[in-house]
């Protein structure tokens, strides 16, 4: 619901959006391949014999009862829903489509403002109010989010007096009255750790004044609906954790985040930093991703997006999730599930997961021997699995389908998901080695600072208002983050972003990458090195496909790609993927902008 989404989603993901391995992801249940729970016995399944043109073959044996187990055991599924504007004027003719996509849930609002003109007096039959009635009576559930802000108290600004938070609470019970049960949940303000929101008057501490609000809902609503604190865009760990500490925990029933980014990849370790942040704090509530979405033309990647994103929002304890929006909108012109009338990839995509994925349960991830292929369970025989280019070969009654829920007759795993219905299926190896952005926050690399001197020192977890990144508090601005990143510094005093791969064994292979920038500044310097001897160097203003750079390397030896910020500071920021493969099989790496 933020203004200006599309810029402030990509600059967000430019600025800060980073992701950081945990010591133990506590959300997501890990099943090695082939076995079962100690209080379980099963029968593995049959694979088939993969064709020799794939290479050597990681076999995909799960114990399908161990799997529904676990799945069952980590709550009820996903309830995946979309966002709706009828308090924005939208036509009534919307809600068809919300059935045409299937989607139980609706997230909208009825403003405050609106809603009491008049002290004490409510007017809730305005035309938005009655589309999302009409809702409810189709059988949708809804979340609204409701910012404390009314002419009528503590001068338009959010409420800090008690009348002002008695108020408040006060029309959050007039809209469960009016919505009763259909009313799932009701959101404290919407992207507060934005500059324009959780606007006090002067000298009003605005952390302990949103709590004293939440508190004072909380009292009023029952838990019932839920109230939901938070509601940060992106995920915003470090603008949270003041919030945790001065005791929001205990006056909501759960927490609302906005989990935007342009991959999904990564998202279950930022949902690990969240879950420990609660409990450093003590106490543990639901969390709800009451907007996720990609601003994209590209349909296809959008469609892909939906069912990673979902999916391992799933498997990392989400209960619930909106995608942004249910149509495109003249800010927002690619968001969309529909462009006007007409279904998207993405919207296929959606109503695939209702109909076929999300009610077979909680997903678990499967561990198939290679951690660049990410496979998740849905109950006893279901999985979306996606990772670095392999083949597979389909057993004796398992089918495999896009992400729009199109049938294939040849799958092959890649950066788009793969749901698989079945038991059998044989996975091929990858030519890839290593790569950035799959193995982002594993073993594989680890992130440095180097300085003028070439030094190095490890960068370490740093969170942050939006979302954490890998950097330190002495090389700001300097940040690694999944799919971007930003040197610091100029030419007299380089402060440059290292990404560092170690070689477990002798390997033979071809690094190519992908950089993209605004072009502006005068751009970033890049290098290969391996044990700190240059191997490539080149230099990104607005984008740059190096490779491939032949590399020969003997266990141990360490592989450093460098970013720095060429001869001036300002305008370093850029989006990169890098990728090592065996020598001779590379391909084409695309940019995750």
């Amino acid at each position: 619901m933020a203004l200006f989404k599309n810029t402030r989603f990509r600059q967000s993901l430019l600025v800060t959006a980073a992701i950081v391995a945990a010591p133990a992801l506590a959300t997501t249940v890990i099943l090695t391949a082939g076995k079962a729970p100690a209080s379980q016995s099963s029968q593995p399944v049959a694979a088939v014999t993969l064709a020799a043109s794939t290479g050597t073959a990681t076999t995909a044996v799960v114990a399908a009862s161990a799997a529904a187990t676990a799945a069952s055991t980590g709550g009820s599924p996903l309830l995946l829903g979309a966002q709706t504007h009828f308090s924005q004027g939208w036509a009534t003719g919307v809600g068809d489509l919300a059935a045409q996509a299937q989607a139980p849930l609706l997230r909208d609002s009825l403003p405050w403002t609106a809603g009491e003109v008049t002290k004490g007096q409510y007017a809730l039959g305005s035309a938005a109010a009655q589309n999302l009635m009409a809702a409810c009576q189709a059988g949708r559930r809804l979340i609204l989010t409701e910012i404390p802000v009314n002419p009528l108290y503590d001068n338009g600004l959010w409420v800090s007096s008690e009348q002002g938070r008695t108020a408040y609470a006060a029309y959050l019970g007039a809209l469960k009255d009016k919505f009763g049960s259909c009313l799932a949940a009701i959101e404290l303000g919407n992207e507060i750790n934005g500059s324009r929101a959780m606007v006090f008057a002067s000298g009003i501490d605005s952390v302990a004044a949103y709590v004293r609000i939440a508190a004072t809902a909380r009292a009023r609503l029952g838990g019932n609906p839920a109230l939901l604190g938070g509601s940060t865009n992106m995920i915003g760990t470090g603008f949270l954790r003041p919030l945790f500490a001065a005791g929001l925990l205990s006056q909501v029933d759960g927490l609302a985040v906005h989990p935007y980014r342009n991959r999904g990849e990564g998202l279950d370790v930022e949902m690990a930093q969240l879950w420990a942040a609660m409990d450093a704090s003590g106490r543990r509530v639901p969390v709800w991703a009451t907007e996720f979405g990609l601003a994209t033309a590209d349909q296809v990647l959008a469609a892909g997006e939906l069912v990673k994103q979902a999916t391992l929002l799933a498997a990392n304890g989400v209960g619930q999730a909106s995608w942004y929006a249910l149509i495109d909108q003249t800010g927002f012109p690619t968001m969309g599930l529909f462009a006007g009338t007409a279904i998207k990839d993405q919207g296929r995509a959606f109503r695939f997961l209702q109909a076929s994925v999300l009610p077979k349960g909680r997903p678990v991830r499967l561990d198939l021997g290679d951690p660049l292929l990410f496979a998740y369970r849905f109950g006893s025989d279901t999985t979306v699995v996606w990772g670095s280019p392999r083949g597979l070969v389909l057993g004796n009654g398992t089918r495999a389908y896009g992400p729009t829920g199109a049938a294939l007759a040849a799958p092959l795993i890649g950066d788009q998901p793969i749901v698989l219905v079945g038991k059998g299926y044989t996975i091929g190896s990858s030519a890839v080695v290593a790569d950035t952005l799959l193995g982002w926050g594993t073993p594989a690399w680890r992130y440095f600072v180097r300085g003028k001197t070439g030094a190095d020192t490890a960068l370490d977890w740093q969170d942050d208002t939006w979302t954490g990144y890998f950097g330190n508090k002495f090389s700001k601005p300097l940040r690694i983050n999944a799919t971007s990143a930003a040197p610091a510094g100029d030419a007299s005093a380089p402060l440059r972003a290292v990404w560092r791969y170690t070689a477990p064994a002798a390997q033979a292979v071809d690094v190519r990458g992908c950089f993209a920038k605004a072009a502006n500044g005068d751009g970033v310097d890049l290098s290969v090195l391996r044990n700190g001897k240059v191997l490539w160097q080149g230099t990104v203003t607005t984008a740059l496909q190096p490779g491939p750079v032949a590399v020969d390397l003997a266990a141990g030896d360490k592989l450093d790609l460098v970013a720095g910020p060429n001869q001036t500071f300002g305008g370093d920021a850029f989006f990169y993927r890098v990728v090592l493969f065996r020598r001779g099989q590379s391909t084409a790496v695309p940019c995750p902008n």
